[in-house]
């Protein structure tokens, strides 16, 4: 019987190159990725084992971006930690409170490439599975081991195939399509699976759209969220990191899929979603909730801060005002798509629209500072997760929509229907 994209990608970093679904294998890691949680939990753990030196100083990245710059003293504390050992351990990628959120910048910085096994001390790390990679997200132990040998064990995960074709309609984006097909699986229904996206919608797709579908995957419960590449992949890597050797990884004709769903936009046009509290599978078509009023509207986070994100919103506020009731806060994704936003002109559109526009962090989508909500108020936000307490006082309330959504909503005061704003 033929592997799937999980499949191939294991069994490559396997000393018997061999990786079936169910299996327990132990995998080399091509990266681990690692932010605050290396200052506030994997150190001790490290040092608890009693390990000194690290694996490997150039397969590791450290970033500095939930809470950044530092938000209180004991945010301080840790990226004081992170950044010594950086240094005490001659950690060759490193980025600091100027870089921006870790799932932009590692593709930024060319560190994931087709076929990798990338790991990242972040539930989101499944984002790198939109570069044909293997990539997941583990906890602070099994970080700390990586760290201590370059290698973890995996059960390889069962697949499930969804394939996709025809046209998002204008102004439906790929946020849409993640948050209707998670809304579908249910936060279950794709638990420790990988989902392989196929089909032309997604061969057609940017690299940020890609990313987006891949980052919500684990809404769903799965271990990764996996793409072949396309040409918008290929040569971002290539550009990227122009020396690195690599193949594309493809499923066999014949792989096993535990599951194998349809998606035909053309017969069943896409309307923009939006996610109700409390969770990412609470989606509803935006004529559900239109008209509800939100306190505050948030653009940005690993999910939808990157360029094309601040592109269609700076669309629609051209030439319009915020709504006098609503707090529009939008944060880029890295430094980079920041200095690519201020020269295409949208921060200026989005602070004459009189938008907050802040530095790169993973702040307000956390509730760790920049946007806070206070009890009973409403946030619209273009984030991942909209569980109760996400962004602030347990008694406000999260829903998550695309960018376009977002941007709509804020100069109405009522959750909007893009399309209406053309």
């Amino acid at each position: 019987m033929g592997k799937t994209l999980a499949e191939k990608m294991l069994a490559t970093h396997t000393e018997k190159g061999k990786a079936s679904a169910g299996e327990i294998v132990d995998a080399s890691i091509d990266l681990l990725m690692v932010h605050e949680v290396l200052g506030s939990r994997i150190i001790p753990i490290l040092k608890e084992m009693g390990v000194k030196k690290i694996w490997d100083p150039t397969k590791v990245l450290v970033v500095n971006d939930h809470w950044a710059p530092a938000s209180d003293t004991q945010s301080a504390e840790i990226h004081i930690r992170n950044r010594q050992f950086v240094k005490e351990q001659g950690i060759t990628h490193f980025c600091d409170v100027n870089c921006g959120i870790c799932h932009q910048v590692l593709p930024e910085m060319g560190l994931v490439k087709p076929g990798d096994l990338v790991i990242g001390s972040d539930s989101h790390s499944t984002t790198y599975g939109a570069f044909n990679a293997f990539s997941t997200g583990l906890a602070a132990t099994d970080s700390a081991l990586i760290l201590a040998t370059g290698k973890c064990w995996f059960r390889v995960p069962e697949s499930m195939k969804i394939r996709i074709k025809g046209q998002l309609p204008e102004m439906v984006m790929s946020k849409d399509l993640i948050l209707k097909i998670v809304s579908d699986l249910g936060v279950n229904g794709a638990n420790y699976r990988s989902i392989e996206f196929h089909g032309p919608t997604v061969e057609s797709m940017s690299v940020a759209s890609r990313m987006t579908m891949c980052n919500m995957t684990v809404e769903a419960g799965a271990k990764c969220g996996l793409m072949m590449a396309n040409d918008a992949v290929k040569e971002w890597v290539t550009t990227r990191n122009p020396s690195a050797q690599w193949t594309p990884v493809a499923p066999d004709k014949d792989a096993h899929y535990v599951a194998d769903i349809d998606i035909d936009l053309d017969a069943e046009p896409l309307d923009p979603i939006v996610a109700l509290p409390h969770s990412p599978a609470n989606g509803k078509p935006v004529s559900e909730v239109e008209g509800l009023h939100v306190d505050q509207a948030f653009i940005g986070s690993c999910t939808n801060g990157r360029l094309e994100d601040l592109e269609i919103a700076a669309r629609i506020l051209k030439g319009r005002k915020v709504h006098q009731d609503v707090r529009l806060i939008i944060t880029p994704a890295s430094q980079e798509t920041y200095v690519d936003a201020l020269r295409a002109g949208y921060i200026d559109t989005f602070l004459s629209a009189g938008a907050v526009f802040t530095n790169s962090t993973c702040g307000a989508c956390i509730g760790g500072h920049l946007g806070v909500l206070g009890p009973g108020e409403i946030c619209i936000s273009s984030t991942n997760r909209n569980f109760r307490g996400r962004m602030g006082h347990p008694d406000s309330k999260v829903y998550l929509a695309s960018p376009a959504t977002v941007a709509a909503t804020a100069v109405k005061g009522v959750i909007t229907d893009p399309r209406r704003l053309i």
